[in-house]
């Protein structure tokens, strides 16, 4: 009797620890259940017509034809400058000056000899002079004639030596203040004063106001498309208005640090564009050169396999797709995506195909 009392409870032992168990194993796939059914909230970005057409917008600068480095003749010690960047400057106008203490001296210590070779001159013909009533009398000899006209032609040519120099340093130190070889504005300053620069070191750039030119770099995948003539459209950040431009240069050699190719445009200048201004550039690429960048974090990885998360029904779904060069923080998109698809660009990492997901 006592036996069997013993197998009954423990009977209901196991029942109840059956019951325990399954209740919490039920609340586990309730609470999951209940997380997955959760939208996980993502940002997103929809595939506008704009980037799936065949036309390409690149950024770009409004540059002179004619941008001029500007350096000193000679070395020195920055004493003054005189222009800052965007000031208008003339032909002949003082841009920046040198200490002139050194130079000055130099052309007193080269006075002084010119001095010393114009007395040794003198000296020189008068003994000349002499020897030559010396040698009609017969008091001295040829051979003594002879050396002191050597003498006095010694020191002519010591006395033009010594002019020279001083005509040299005094053009030293003319060039120790730069001037504007044209009129012009000044697009950029590499020196400070104070600052000691070497002969022929830029320290300024000086554009011409005029003949204005758009500049942009494509990469490198592009530039088969485009050739010289080719029609751009050049508009400012500021206005929607485009002037229409063609290509006159393609560089022939890659940026070792961008690998892209810088292009020149030219356009009528009808004084909207100023410069120095950041444009946007639209040209038409042939057909296969669809250009479509999107954030490199809307791009993700399964099994191997690039994609993209795209919503459709408040769901994520993984859709393949083929990528392109890089362009900083975006990648190109080959093919994979259509016109209108809702594109996922963060958060796509915490996702699985077919998740519920809320668009931030």
């Amino acid at each position: 009797m006592n036996l069997t009392r013993k197998h009954y409870l423990i009977g209901i032992a196991v029942t109840v620890l059956f019951a325990v168990f399954a209740i919490f194993n039920l609340g586990i796939s309730r609470e999951q259940t209940q997380t997955e059914a959760l939208p996980i909230r993502v940002k997103a970005m929809t595939m506008s017509s704009d980037m799936m057409s065949s036309s390409l917008i690149y950024a770009g600068e409004i540059h002179s034809k004619f941008e001029t480095p500007l350096s000193f003749q000679v070395g020195g010690k920055i004493q003054e400058r005189l222009v800052e960047v965007g000031d208008r400057v003339s032909k002949g106008q003082v841009l920046l000056t040198l200490d002139k203490k050194d130079l000055e001296q130099s052309i007193r210590n080269a006075d002084a000899k010119v001095k010393n070779a114009r007395s040794a001159l003198d000296l020189a013909r008068k003994n000349l002079d002499r020897y030559k009533k010396l040698l009609s009398a017969g008091a001295v000899s040829r051979l003594s004639y002879d050396q002191c006209q050597h003498e006095y032609k010694s020191a002519l040519s010591a006395l033009e030596q010594a002019n020279a120099n001083y005509e040299e340093c005094r053009n030293q130190l003319n060039y120790a203040e730069l001037k504007a070889d044209r009129d012009g504005i000044i697009i950029q300053t590499y020196a400070d004063p104070g600052q000691v620069v070497n002969t022929g070191t830029t320290v300024l750039t000086l554009a011409v106001s005029s003949n204005l030119q758009a500049q942009f770099n494509i990469p490198e995948q592009a530039v088969s498309t485009l050739k010289i003539g080719s029609p751009v459209k050049i508009s400012s950040n500021y206005s929607s208005d485009e002037i229409d431009g063609s290509i006159f240069e393609i560089s022939p050699i890659a940026d070792v640090r961008t690998h892209t190719f810088k292009v020149k445009a030219s356009f009528e200048d009808n004084g909207a564009l100023k410069l120095g201004m950041t444009v946007r550039v639209l040209l038409d690429a042939d057909a296969g050169s669809i250009s479509n960048f999107i954030p490199r974090s809307a791009v993700t990885a399964i099994n191997g396999e690039s994609g993209v998360y795209t919503i459709e029904n408040n769901k994520a779904i993984f859709k393949k797709v083929s990528l392109g060069s890089l362009k900083e923080d975006k990648v190109e998109i080959k093919s994979g995506l259509n016109q209108g698809d809702v594109i996922i660009t963060a958060g796509a990492n915490r996702l699985h195909d077919g998740q519920i997901v809320e668009i931030m």
